[in-house]
């Protein structure tokens, strides 16, 4: 037990004395939590700006603009004479979206000829590209309807046969788990643990080839009293702490504070996120045993954590993805990370609905720890071997 104290000393001595471990640790990972709820603190989008090109100029073409701006969503912040403007104005970056009404669009509508309103959707975003989409296909079809069944009641219909005769087949649509398509629920549950993980394992992927790297291996092993598992608590308790600390703090701070949606349990929530920082720096760990160049272990873990987010399954299906790409998710804890976090924090199931990810999310923890144990074993009788020490017993 002394040994471990003395390891975790060591290494807490070592944290405060380095600007970057500091940074690393405390500072990067609170700011970027909140920089990112900060960018989509607003979460639905509103008043995507619009053209409008109306060559009809009627009373009931003024009418269907009344409902592109009630959708809050869009607003039309120009009113060009000519189709060809509104190019101009995507190229200038003063629209996401344009409407043409037609000529003769009125007169047409009475006449049941059926004209075509054209709607130009910049699709480079596809945020605001689904969000012009699905507006304009609701009220539009909302406009269509309120048309026919004034024409319908003109013709001495009563109002349930014309809702009828609009609508023989209804839908009751429920969207479930984000129904105002928040993208502040969406985006953030994905952005923020996918940073920690990367925080994490760049910081754990060099605590222990940096002592390699720096010749202090050997101070390192006698501070230990030659015992690798006093080597690996020790070193990894100050770390633990504070990234358990960072790992609270996200459902306390970003969640409470910016009003992240949490479904599910509370305390459930923040003990898988306590579990994933504890896989993703075991992890960091294991690739820190695996050289004794802590550059090449800095850029093992940014190969692997830079593709995690796409990877996942997070923003595109895993089953759709080719089986290379599922095998490479498969190798990070944030993967299953996410599958957890969508169970217990969004769709609101309980904790044994969410256990096979949570198994992974451990096993990732033990088979890294053990692992580091077997390497650094190693390691150390090849150090011991090459500097002509005797090896102690390691138990």
């Amino acid at each position: 037990m002394k040994e471990i104290i003395d390891t975790a000393k060591r290494e807490f001595e070592r944290i405060t004395s380095s600007k970057f471990y500091v940074f690393m640790l405390l500072i990067l990972p609170v700011f970027l939590f909140s920089f990112l709820a900060y960018v989509y603190k607003t979460g639905v989008l509103r008043e995507i700006p619009v053209a409008v090109c109306d060559y009809d100029n009627s009373e009931l073409s003024r009418t269907y603009l009344n409902f592109v701006e009630s959708t809050g969503s869009m607003k039309i912040v120009k009113y060009v004479p000519t189709d060809a403007d509104i190019r101009n104005e995507f190229l200038n970056g003063n629209i996401y979206a344009a409407f043409v009404i037609p000529r003769n669009f009125e007169s047409d509508t009475k006449a049941g000829r059926g004209p075509v309103i054209t709607v130009y959707n910049n699709t480079t975003n596809l945020i605001t590209g689904n969000t012009v989409l699905k507006d304009a296909t609701t009220f539009t079809k909302m406009f269509s309807a309120g048309v026919l069944l004034k024409k319908l009641r003109s013709k001495g219909a009563m109002e349930e046969q014309a809702m009828n005769i609009i609508n023989p087949v209804k839908i009751d649509s429920r969207p479930l788990y984000n129904p105002n398509y928040n993208y502040l629920n969406y985006l953030i549950p994905g952005l923020v643990p996918v940073m920690l993980q990367m925080a994490i394992m760049l910081l754990a992927a060099i605590i222990i080839s940096s002592e390699f790297s720096l010749g202090t291996f050997g101070s390192l092993l006698e501070t230990a009293g030659g015992k690798i598992y006093a080597v690996i608590i020790g070193k990894s308790l100050p770390y633990l702490l504070i990234n358990t600390a960072t790992a609270l703090l996200i459902p306390g701070l970003i969640y409470g504070f910016f009003k992240v949606d949490i479904s599910g349990s509370v305390a459930g929530t923040a003990a898988l996120f306590v579990l994933f920082a504890t896989a993703s720096f075991f992890f960091g760990l294991l690739i820190s045993t695996l050289t004794k160049n802590y550059m090449f272990t800095t850029e093992v873990s940014l190969f692997l954590n830079t593709p995690a987010f796409i990877f996942s399954g997070f923003v595109y299906p895993l089953w759709a993805m080719p089986k290379p790409h599922v095998f490479f998710a498969q190798l990070m804890p944030f993967t299953h990370f996410i599958d957890a976090y969508i169970k217990i924090g969004v769709i609101g199931s309980p904790l044994k609905d969410a256990m096979p990810e949570i198994i992974k999310l451990s096993l990732f923890a033990m088979i890294s720890l053990l692992l580091a144990y077997i390497i650094l074993l190693l390691r150390k009788r090849s150090f011991l071997k090459n500097s002509g020490a005797e090896e102690d017993g390691d138990v």
